[in-house]
Formats: structure tokens, C-alpha cells, sequence
């Protein structure tokens, strides 16, 4: 009766209502309906169709700033309501949804049941306006929801953030929408890398991944990988023998200074919890979650030595241990049933833990980046893995997908093996996962026999961890081979497999729009796509033109190219030899690289005198100015690179007499300035500053009682992690304590060498290791707070001034190259 009392407005208005009318929904959705329509939302089905109920509400609020009334739907009623009603879910769960087909007022809603598609339909009946949405599934039901504000109301989703415009009211009649998608599974991986909260997903915590999966759904994703290690996945399936490690000290497997550092930065205990949640969530909303299975163990999934220490006869492959490092990343002897029965056990806890007990699909790597015995040995050992695991979940799961992950193909496969090994696989339960297919120097899908032949999904790698910036070759890559991919039948999906997360937002919008109708595989369209969605009227304009000239410069640099451009060897010049080891074929590559770059950063000049112009009118608009600071430390770390490439090749010229020191000097010069100009742009936002990522995960909240207090290592596991050779990138207390100490070294030995006359053919110093090690231990002694980036530049005028000042650099650059 109470329940009756509160909502009289309600039944006033909507006599018919109350027949089904079961509970109201949570108190959140149990307030006054000020909004003129209600949401009737199955009882039957899967969470995922509460979700989108409670969902067109949240959406139609943040529209209208009136929030709709949310009721469970009693299952055996189908008396029609009155008024303006939305209707959740398809006939199969709705039962007014039936009762309007059985009716006859709607014939059908021409979906395929269990399916990632879905109807948005508007409907008039005895004075009555129905909106129906409807999915093959609930997660799809979802995907109606958010697609219906977007078409409805101008919404666009974002990873960084939605644009919701406001309006008084949202046209619910002439609406009739079919969607389907081109491919079956399309989603993205989260890797294990740790350095910016940004960019790492092992910084997030449980809201961060709730705002990261709510954009997979309106984006239309239903696959995602988290690659961030197994948490504490040994501690629960051995817990008698691997206990957790310190909360107050490093890991005592990790190796400081290094990716391999993998101290939890919260208690371990606490990181399962937040992987349990995070997959429930995503769960509920229908995301498929691989289970990884057979020879999980690597660097980033490595055995805790505890493991070993409590059973010393444990079998591991021998040569396996000299792959990597340390015996904790070491593969379990594939000759011992028991590693198998290890191996599975991994697995099973994986699931019944943290996988919600049915698996939906599984993934392996096989024996990636190993090398075991002689070459015959080494093949016979890699497909008996593939036996062994396929045995293994056909054991347990016969009918769920398995996954085979490319990576270990592209360079320790010959073509003519993987083919062999495709004839071994059931094409009705295994797929191909074949994430290396953006590689410039390979068309893998067609070498390795898949294209027409066996399923497969068309996997873009993109960045590894180093590569933060925005790259990827489109027009001759992406493009031409996402077509091909297209037209066959086989193919199923289109996934970014990435190192790095949202480090290049273009690519994003260009995955989600792509992987659902790969409609717009060219750039001018792309293009004309992500800024008339993501930018103001004013400027849709201007920004495609800038978009266009700055792919110019993004698009040379491509992984699976040989140049410097993937490598960046500007941010490790004290270890790396690429510019100091000047060999024919190095100097020739270098000069390639150069040409290569030519073009666009000639093109840059024009970007970064339009990104000025229209700075102070949309500098408060937070995606314009990340897109803005994204564009010009592209721009600024390509020109270093070629500042840096072109000072090598007149090194050269001076030792063989054929260009003064003068030329030299002033390439050195330019390059300092660029580095700096590079920190600069860093500095205006905290996406790039380790103090600020560092901050923010001390904003993490308790999870079932589990605190996440920072293990007190967490600032040097921190730096280690970033500071290593493999992922240096864009991180402003690197690029201003480490990465501008290392240039200065460079070229003060460059010149102490000129002024000596030596003119002996250039060769990496034994002194820069020192110098390295010098510069390495004063960042380490240096807390984060001594060296985080000021906040008095944050504002127009500054940043405008910094990519003027970027402009003249690079119109001084063009004339030295």
C-alpha cells in the first residue's frame, strides 16, 4: 500500500500499470517519475537486461535532468500499459514485447535470438507510444540503449569521457533501427606494463575499470583480455604452499629497476578482489573473458619461488629457464603430467575464482618466445603443446572456443609449420588470433594460409609499451588489409591487441566504428567521423583539415618497421647503439628514416599553426586539448628523432672530412630544444607525470574489507618499471631528469671527441654505461614529488606559446634535413 501511495502520480496516469508492476527497482531508480514515460524491465533473463533498464534511465536524466521511473515486469502479464513506455528486451523476456506480436500490432522483430544484434522500434497503439528495445542478448539490449541516445539524443562515448548535449525532451516515435555486426568479436587487451595511470591498466582501480567496461558496451566490444599477471591466482589454488608476499616491502622474486619489478603496488590480497569484481562487472554485462590455459607462465604470469621452494622437485624445462631471467618465468616440463595437472589446476581456479564457473572461451599462447632444443625439437615440442592443450579443454569444455595467440608465429614459425599446424586444429572450436596482422614487413593471415581457409581475427598490435604516442599506417596497412579481412568469410573479428592502453584515441574510434560495420576503413572518412563527433561545431572543420595533415606524420611510423621511429632510440641514447654505432647499413637506414619523416613533419608546421590559432577558444574543452597535447609530443618526438638521425649522419661526414663540427653543433642544439619542447607539452597534463599516476592510486577505495594501502616500494617499483629500456616513452620525469641528462652526455662526448681529432669509426663508449648508471641513480634517489611538472603553465596562453614555440623548431629542423 505504501508502494501505492508513492507512486499515485504514476498509476493516475497509467491505470493499466499496476497489473505489471512486480517490485520497483533499487531506491535509485525508485524515485518520483518527473519524466512523462516509464521503463518496464524483464524479470527473466540475464542481469545485463536490468542493466540496460537502469541504464536508459541514468542516460535519459544526464538528457532531460529527469529521471524515468524503472519497474521489474511480473512474467506472466501482458495487459498493455498506457502512455509513452520504453520496453526492455525482446519477446523472449518482455512479455508485452510477445503480447504485441501475438496481437499482430508487430509481425517481428527480425533479430537473431542470442545474437549481438538488435532492434530500436517505436510503436503507436490506442493512443499509446512503446519504444522497444530489443537484443538478440541482454549485453546487446545494452548496446540498443546507448546507440538510441546517441541517435536520438547526439550523444557520442568516449573513452576519456561522453558528450551528452541537453535537451528538454527526446523524440521516442518514427524510430526504427536494425543493427548487426560485420564481426563476431571485437574487443581489446589490458597488458601488464606499469607507469601511467593513463596508459597502464594496472594503475585503475574498480571505478576506473567500471568507466573503462561501460565504454566497451557503448562502444559496441564484447571481448576483452586482462593481461595485467594472475593477481593471486597462485596463492588460491596452492595456498598451502605460496603464501602472499610482504604488503610493506618489494616482492622478493622482483628484480628492482626493471619491468620485473612486479611488487603489487596494493596487497596482492587486495588485487584479487579487484580482478574478482572487475570481471563480475564485466560479466553481467555479457563481455566475453578468455581463460587463459596451457603454459601460462611468463614474465608477467610468472611461478612465485615460494612454489618451488615447498616443491624442490618440481619438473621445469631446462632451456626454458634461459629464455627469460629468472626460473619464476620458467615453462613446467611438458613431459611431466604433473606440470599439466598443474597447469589445469591454474586454470580451474582461474575460473570457479574469478571466471563466474562457466567459461565462455579460451586462450593460449602456447610456447611463446621460447626456443626448446634444436630446431626439429623445438617444433615437435611447440605442437605437442598445442596437443596437450587442446586435449586438455575438450577434457573439461568440449564445445567452448579456444584462442590461439599469434605472437609466437611471426618470428619463431616458419610459414610452412604454422600451416601444418592449422590442419591439427578444429576449425569449428578454434580460432586464430591473429594480433600481429598491422605488421609492415609481414601479411601474416595470408602466409600462415588463414585467409579463406580457417578462423581467424583480424588483430591490430599497434604500440608496444614504449610507443605512447599516435602512429599507425592506415592508408597502406590498415586499411587495404581490414578490407581484405572484410570480404572473408572466415575472419571474425577485429581486435586491438595492444602493449599500452588509450595512448592513441583516433585508433580507438577507428577499432569501435570498424569492428561493428568496417564501413570506414579510409582516413578521410575516419577522420570526418571522429571530429564531427568529438568536437564543436566551430571547429569539425578546421580539425579534419589538421587531422589530414597530422597523419601525414603519424602514419610513418608503423611497428614491424625497421627504423628508429618504433624503437625511439631518442630516449635511450646511453644505451642504445643506434646513433652512435654508425655503420653503412646504419647510416642507410637513418637517411631512410629521415625521408621517411619528411613529408609529414613538414606538414606539422601547418598543424601546430592551426592548434595555436584556435588554443585560447578551446583550451577548457578536455577533449580538444588531450588530442591537442597528443598531436604536438608526436610532432616534437619525431622531430628529436630526426634531429638526432641527422646528427649521426654528419658525425659520419665529419669523420670522413666531409662536414665541419659547425653542422654538428647546431643539430645538437636544435635537438636539446626539442627534448625540451617535448617536456614542455608533457608538462601540461597529468596523463604523462608518474607523481600524479602515483597520487592517484592512493584514491583507491576498500574492496570487501581489503584495504589498498601502497606497499611503501610502490615509487621505486614505480620508476623501475618505467625507467627500464623496454618501456621509456612518454613520461615527463623521465623525458626532464633522465632523458635530457642523457642527451647532454651524448653529445658532451660527441663533441670531447671532435675537439680530439679522433676520427676512428664511431662506436658505442664503454663511459655512457657509466654515465647512464650515474643519471640512473640520481632519479632513483630523487622522490616523484621533487620532480612532478608545475601547474603555472596550465593554461591557454602557455600552451599556446609552447606549440609556437614547437613550430619554430621544426621550421628550423626542415632546413637542416
Amino acid at each position: 500500500m505504501n508502494f501505492l501511495k508513492r507512486y499515485k502520480l504514476t498509476i493516475r496516469l497509467f491505470p493499466l500499470l499496476v497489473l505489471f508492476i512486480g517490485i520497483v527497482s533499487p531506491d535509485t531508480y525508485g524515485t518520483t517519475n518527473l519524466s512523462g514515460i516509464t521503463i518496464l524491465v524483464p524479470t527473466t533473463g540475464e542481469k545485463a537486461y536490468e542493466i540496460a533498464g537502469q541504464t536508459f534511465a541514468d542516460m535519459w536524466e544526464k538528457v532531460t535532468g529527469k529521471k524515468p521511473a524503472v519497474y521489474y515486469m511480473k512474467p506472466d502479464q501482458r495487459e498493455l500499459p498506457e502512455g509513452e513506455v520504453i520496453l526492455i528486451g525482446s519477446d523472449a523476456v518482455n512479455p508485452v514485447v510477445h503480447e504485441l506480436i501475438l496481437e499482430g500490432t508487430l509481425q517481428s522483430l527480425n533479430i537473431q535470438y542470442g545474437k549481438d544484434n538488435y532492434r530500436i522500434l517505436s510503436l503507436s497503439k490506442n493512443g499509446n507510444n512503446y519504444l522497444i528495445l530489443a537484443g538478440g542478448s541482454g549485453h546487446s539490449t545494452i548496446y540498443a540503449v546507448y546507440d538510441f541516445f546517441r541517435k536520438q539524443a547526439g550523444a557520442e562515448y568516449f573513452w576519456d569521457g561522453d558528450i551528452i548535449p541537453a535537451r528538454q525532451q527526446i523524440q521516442l516515435s518514427g524510430i526504427d533501427v536494425l543493427e548487426k555486426p560485420h564481426f563476431e568479436y571485437r574487443g581489446i587487451r589490458y597488458f601488464a606494463h606499469r607507469g601511467l595511470h593513463r596508459f597502464q591498466a594496472e594503475h585503475w582501480d574498480l571505478e576506473d575499470w567500471k568507466k573503462e567496461i561501460d565504454w566497451l558496451m557503448k562502444k559496441r566490444f564484447n571481448l576483452f583480455m586482462l593481461r595485467t599477471g594472475t593477481d593471486d591466482l597462485f596463492q588460491r589454488a596452492f595456498p598451502e604452499d605460496v603464501p602472499y608476499p610482504p604488503v610493506d616491502a618489494p616482492d622478493p622474486d622482483s628484480k628492482l629497476r626493471s619491468y620485473n619489478d612486479r611488487t603489487s603496488f596494493w596487497p596482492l590480497r587486495y588485487r584479487g578482489e579487484l580482478r574478482r569484481q572487475v570481471l563480475q562487472y564485466a560479466r553481467e554485462r555479457g563481455l566475453i573473458h578468455p581463460e587463459d590455459v596451457g603454459t601460462i607462465t611468463h614474465w608477467y604470469s610468472p611461478t612465485p619461488s615460494s612454489f618451488f621452494k615447498n616443491k624442490p622437485d618440481f619438473p621445469l624445462m631446462e632451456t626454458g629457464k634461459t629464455n627469460y631471467m629468472f626460473p619464476m618465468h620458467a615453462v613446467f616440463d611438458i613431459e611431466s603430467p604433473m606440470a599439466w595437472d598443474t597447469y589445469w589446476k591454474l586454470s580451474q581456479t582461474h575460473i570457479s575464482e574469478f571466471g563466474g564457473g562457466s567459461p565462455r572461451m579460451f586462450h593460449t599462447i602456447g610456447l611463446a618466445e621460447r626456443k626448446i632444443g634444436n630446431e626439429r625439437e623445438n617444433l615437435q615440442n611447440k605442437l605437442f603443446v598445442y596437443r596437450k592443450t587442446q586435449q586438455t579443454v575438450r577434457e573439461h569444455y568440449p564445445d567452448a572456443p579456444l584462442l590461439i595467440a599469434s605472437w609466437d608465429f611471426l618470428d619463431r614459425w616458419k610459414d610452412k609449420d604454422v600451416q601444418m599446424l592449422l590442419e591439427e586444429f578444429d576449425p569449428q572450436r578454434t580460432i586464430v588470433l591473429d594480433y600481429v596482422a598491422d605488421n609492415v614487413s609481414k601479411v601474416s593471415y595470408s602466409d600462415w594460409g588463414l585467409k579463406n581457409n580457417f578462423p581467424w581475427i583480424f588483430g591490430i598490435i599497434h604500440s608496444f609499451a614504449n610507443n605512447s604516442d599516435i602512429h599507425g599506417n592506415y592508408e597502406d596497412i590498415i586499411a587495404p588489409r581490414l578490407k581484405e579481412a572484410q570480404k572473408d568469410s572466415m575472419c571474425v573479428g577485429l581486435v586491438v591487441w595492444s602493449e599500452i592502453s588509450h595512448s592513441d584515441t583516433y585508433l580507438l574510434e577507428y577499432l569501435a566504428d570498424n569492428s561493428w560495420q568496417p564501413d570506414r576503413p579510409e582516413t578521410e572518412e575516419a577522420t570526418k567521423r571522429y571530429c564531427t563527433s568529438r568536437y564543436p561545431s566551430e571547429i569539425q572543420q578546421v580539425m579534419i583539415g589538421l587531422w589530414k595533415s597530422f597523419l601525414t606524420l603519424s602514419q610513418s611510423n608503423n611497428w614491424g618497421k625497421t627504423g628508429g621511429t618504433v624503437r625511439e632510440p631518442q630516449f635511450r641514447l646511453l644505451s642504445s647503439t643506434e646513433l652512435i654505432n654508425l655503420t653503412p647499413d646504419r647510416l642507410k637506414k637513418l637517411e631512410t628514416d629521415i625521408q621517411h619523416l619528411h613529408a609529414g613533419l613538414k606538414q606539422s608546421v601547418s598543424v601546430l599553426n592551426g592548434l595555436t590559432t584556435i588554443a585560447d577558444e578551446n583550451y577548457e574543452n578536455p577533449f580538444w586539448l588531450r588530442d591537442a597535447i597528443d598531436m604536438s609530443r608526436t610532432i616534437a618526438s619525431n622531430a628529436l628523432y630526426a634531429s638526432l638521425a641527422k646528427g649521426a649522419i654528419q658525425m659520419e661526414a665529419w669523420r670522413v672530412q666531409e662536414a665541419g663540427s659547425k653542422d654538428i653543433r647546431r643539430l645538437s642544439e636544435l635537438s636539446r630544444k626539442l627534448l625540451s619542447s617535448l617536456n614542455n607539452i608533457l608538462a601540461m597534463s597529468d596523463d604523462f607525470s608518474m607523481y600524479a599516476s602515483l597520487q592517484q592510486l592512493k584514491e583507491a577505495n576498500q574492496l570487501e574489507g581489503i584495504s589498498p594501502m601502497l606497499n611503501p616500494h610502490t615509487e621505486k617499483a614505480l620508476k623501475g618499471n618505467a625507467e627500464n629500456n623496454y618501456c621509456r616513452s612518454h613520461h615527463y620525469e623521465l623525458a626532464e631528469y633522465v632523458y635530457l641528462a642523457e642527451l647532454d652526455a651524448y653529445w658532451n662526448w660527441v663533441f670531447k671527441r671532435i675537439k680530439s681529432g679522433e676520427r676512428s669509426e664511431w662506436k658505442y663508449p664503454e663511459v655512457f654505461a657509466e654515465q647512464k648508471k650515474i643519471i640512473e641513480d640520481q632519479f632513483y634517489a630523487t622522490p616523484l614529488s621533487k620532480m612532478a611538472p608545475t601547474k603555472s603553465h596550465h593554461n591557454a596562453k602557455s600552451f599556446a606559446d609552447t606549440l609556437n614555440y614547437l613550430e619554430g623548431l621544426i621550421t628550423g629542423l626542415l632546413k637542416e634535413i
